[in-house]
Formats: C-alpha cells, structure tokens, sequence
C-alpha cells in the first residue's frame, strides 16, 4: 500500500538510522555532526561522543587523508564523489569501504555540510587480495614450466650445433609465450595497444606466416577493454596455429581503425589453405570472443574470404 503522507523529518532520520551502511553528516568544515547507530556499531565506536566534532578526515589512517580532504570541495561543487580506501574500526580491526561523498543543502538551497555514507566491503576486498595472490603464484609457475621446457630442450640439443641453434630459437619463443601467457592472469597487462599486441603475437611469428603489427601510437585501453582485447586476439591465434595462416603458411596483419567514436582493432588472416566449411560456420573459440567483447561493451565481427578472414574488435570510445 502507497505511503500517502509526506515523510517527517524524524521519520527520514529513523530511516538512515537504520540504514545497514555507515552514515555521517558533516558541518561545512568536515566534522562529524552525526552518525548511525549501525554506522557506530560497524566501526566499533561505543561512545559517539568521541566522534561528534572531530574532523572525518582525521579518523582516517594518513595515507587516506588526502583522499578525503580532496572529496569535500569536489562535492561542494555539486558532484557526488566516490572512492575506496582502508580504515580499521575503534577498536582496531581491519575494514575496506566503499564511500561516497555528496553535498546537502538546506531548504533554502544553501550548502550547509555533507553526507558521507561508508559501506563496509572488507569480504569483498579480502577475496581480491587472495585471487590477487593466486594470480601471482600462477604467473610465477607458469614462466618456471616454460623456463624448465626450455632449458630441457636445450640439454637434449647440446653437442649438435645443428639442432643447439634450433633449440636456442624455440627457447626464445618459449620465453616470448610466457610473457604472452601472463597477460592473462596479471592485473599488469599493459594498457598500450602496441605493446599489448606485439607482447600476444610475436610468440607465433614464423617464416611461414609473416605477421604485420601497423604502428597504434599511442592508443591505450582501460584494464578491462586490455583484458577482452588480450583475450581475444590470444584466441584468434590459437584458432590460426590449429586451423589458419599459422599452421598452414599465409600472412597476418593487425591495424588500428580510429574515429571520434570508436576504436576497433582489425586481424586479417590469410591463409595458404582455404577455411573448410566447418571452421567458417565459427567454433566455440570464435564464439567466446564475441562473448568477451560483449561483457566489456565491445562488439566483434568476422568476415570470411575465400582464403581467410577479417576480424574487428570494436571499442566504444566515450
């Protein structure tokens, strides 16, 4: 049933009480006028007198202070700031929040303090960490294995100048698939284009298969438009060393396409054996790009050609 009456004051001030986040209201100079019973109880604090008229940014570890001094003058403009920082309770335990920051007026519309309302993320933040971790002991196992690949072939290869020359170029590109490979798994993957690029296919380049990276400048993408692009050209060359230009010789050329709008990043393949009819129908491999395209906002399409393909990988550029 619809509430028919307007709220009171004490009502609105019951609800944010209530309210499971932290909520404070500070004066004009960002001290504290008033927090939540749940705010106080999340932060451990069981005397509220300790807080009322301190200064917010003060309760903060040093290395956050800055962060909130910077949050106040933006909301004053009217902005509604938004940022992530540690701060351990009263009584000491460690907390990760999620903040935001957004002026309040009075009824006149003059600017008469703030409102901070901090969620308590700690959980969420505690299982980045360890995927963090996770990732890192991957990397490191990961670049050992090629490490230890690569030092076994040069061992069975020793004593024959013949086969120690072609164990030498295997182990480099051994080498070169590794830090390939990490782009995977690595909150690092570096967010220029042509480094990006030339890190995931120069692993496969061959006599057989000349492959082309045009100059990108200096076009960068964000981590996760990195993530889909690593992703997804790391897929198409899986796909050409199975079926394509890497198995069979041909060529590959990677390009950029830039307007106000967009940025697309274009593969053309051409192989010395034409695609057979299954492989234009389009495997899971294809299918999964356009699925990781699609999670970053991104779109993809795929031509065929009578000896190969064309690949867009499109970005929206805001």
């Amino acid at each position: 049933m619809p509430i028919s009456h307007a709220l009171s004051a004490q009502t609105l001030a019951r609800v944010l009480d209530q309210s499971v986040d932290c909520v404070k209201l500070l004066d004009l100079e960002g001290a504290i006028t008033w927090v939540n019973s749940n705010g106080l109880c999340v932060m451990e604090i069981d005397d509220p007198s300790i807080v009322y008229g301190q200064g917010w940014s003060t309760l903060w570890p040093a290395e956050a202070q800055q962060t909130i001094a910077d949050a106040l003058p933006a909301a004053a403009l009217g902005d509604v700031v938004r940022f992530n920082a540690y701060c351990p309770t009263a009584k000491g335990n460690p907390r990760w929040w999620s903040v935001t920051v957004s002026p309040v007026s009075d009824v006149s519309g003059d600017h008469t303090g703030y409102l901070a309302i901090s969620r308590d993320v700690t959980e969420a933040e505690t299982a980045r960490q360890a995927s963090e971790i996770a990732t890192a002991e991957l990397r490191h196992r990961l670049k050992n294995t090629y490490a230890m690949i690569g030092s076994l072939i040069q061992g069975f290869a020793r004593g024959d100048a013949e086969r120690e020359a072609f164990a030498g170029e295997l182990q480099a590109r051994l080498i070169a698939l590794s830090t390939a490979q990490a782009l995977f798994v690595t909150n690092d993957v570096p967010c220029n284009v042509q480094q990006l690029v030339t890190a995931l296919v120069e692993p496969f380049a061959s006599p057989a298969c000349a492959i082309a990276i045009e100059d990108f400048g200096a076009l960068t993408l964000d981590q996760g438009e990195a993530d889909a692009l690593a992703l997804a050209i790391g897929e198409l060359a899986v796909n050409s060393s199975k079926h394509g230009a890497l198995c069979h010789g041909g060529s590959i050329r990677l390009s950029p396409q830039q307007d106000a709008g967009h940025l697309a990043i274009v593969w053309t393949e051409r192989s010395d054996v034409a695609p057979s009819a299954q492989e234009r129908s389009g495997g899971q491999g294809l299918r999964l790009i356009d699925r990781i395209m699609r999670t970053r906002h991104g779109a993809v399409t795929i031509t065929w050609t009578g000896n190969g393909l064309d690949v867009t990988l499109l970005f929206a550029r805001l």
